[in-house]
């Protein structure tokens, strides 16, 4: 397999375990507080990471030190921030507001890749993210665009656009990471640094946070949330991004709602329509449109 096509396996492995994600948040919203999810998730992960990575963190450390305070903001911008935005705000607003932010992801890393980097826009990139955005449309309208006119704005949209954008600076940012320094060793400092800060925040009580009530199908969830989520995810985007760079990293974003939907019908027994057929052909072509065309001018750099 070429370096550009294992790069993308990475991607879509993210963006199919992500969705698992929505599926548990979905299933225990009722059952486990948001910011108590975020703090466990990432404490259980920390702990699963933590003697497979951490001599190696201890080796590599001298190269961190230099840029430590961009490895906090990067750590504050995805441990920190993203997740506990993001169930915050799915509180409050309803899945269909959240899916649409959400697909808003490719075109602020583009944008911002502009405007901090001066990174040109492609044409096939702009062709690509108009049409895996009518598929996102299509699936979280279900065929019908008149339920565009029933979305309204309330804080929960506004919690979720901030954990959006601090999900694109953090991408755009990974080109932080220090030369030379272990893939898992940059994740397991992530993880510490971001979780520590969501300690002090859940155990000061500054937010409500109920405790977590330890049932086997709460247990399990977080596990999930910990493990494929919170380290496969994570490290694999992270080598994805590393590899092809945020802007077309990005485009496989859109690859979520379709992964999502699926599970949806699969595990929660949501009935298929025709409509999700049609957005998952939209959104596989834009992506496909988006790594067709920049294959050639793809650098791949090592993890």
């Amino acid at each position: 397999m070429s370096a550009p096509r294992r790069a993308f396996m990475f991607l879509v492995i993210a963006q199919l375990l992500w969705a698992g994600n929505f599926i548990v948040g979905r299933a225990f919203a009722a059952d486990i507080a948001p910011l108590t999810l975020s703090f466990w998730r990432w404490t259980v992960a920390f702990a699963c990471l933590l003697p497979f990575a951490g001599p190696a963190l201890v080796r590599e450390w001298p190269l961190y030190r230099p840029v430590i305070w961009k490895m906090i903001l990067l750590a504050l911008l995805s441990v920190t921030s993203f997740n506990t935005l993001l169930y915050f705000g799915l509180q409050t607003t309803g899945a269909t507001n959240a899916a649409l932010l959400n697909s808003m992801i490719p075109v602020i890393i583009i944008t911002l890749s502009f405007l901090c980097y001066g990174e040109r826009i492609r044409l096939i990139q702009i062709v690509g993210i108009m049409v895996s955005f009518c598929g996102v449309l299509v699936l979280i309208t279900r065929g019908n665009f008149e339920n565009l006119l029933g979305l309204t704005l309330n804080s929960g949209d506004f919690l979720v656009l901030g954990a959006v954008v601090s999900w694109a600076f953090y991408s755009l940012w990974l080109r932080w990471k220090p030369e030379g320094v272990s893939l898992f060793s940059f994740v397991l400092l992530s993880i510490g640094i971001g979780d520590s800060f969501l300690g002090v925040i859940y155990f000061s009580g500054v937010l409500e946070a109920a405790p977590l009530e330890l049932s086997l199908n709460n247990i399990l969830a977080v596990f999930y949330a910990s493990v494929p989520v919170s380290i496969l995810a994570f490290t694999s985007w992270n080598i994805g991004v590393r590899q092809v760079g945020a802007s077309l990293a990005g485009q496989f974003i859109h690859l979520l709602p379709v992964f999502a939907s699926a599970m949806a019908i699969i595990l929660l027994g949501e009935k298929p329509e025709l409509y999700h057929g049609a957005g998952a052909i939209l959104i596989g072509l834009g992506v496909w449109f988006s790594v067709r065309k920049k294959r050639r001018a793809i650098k791949v750099e090592p993890v």
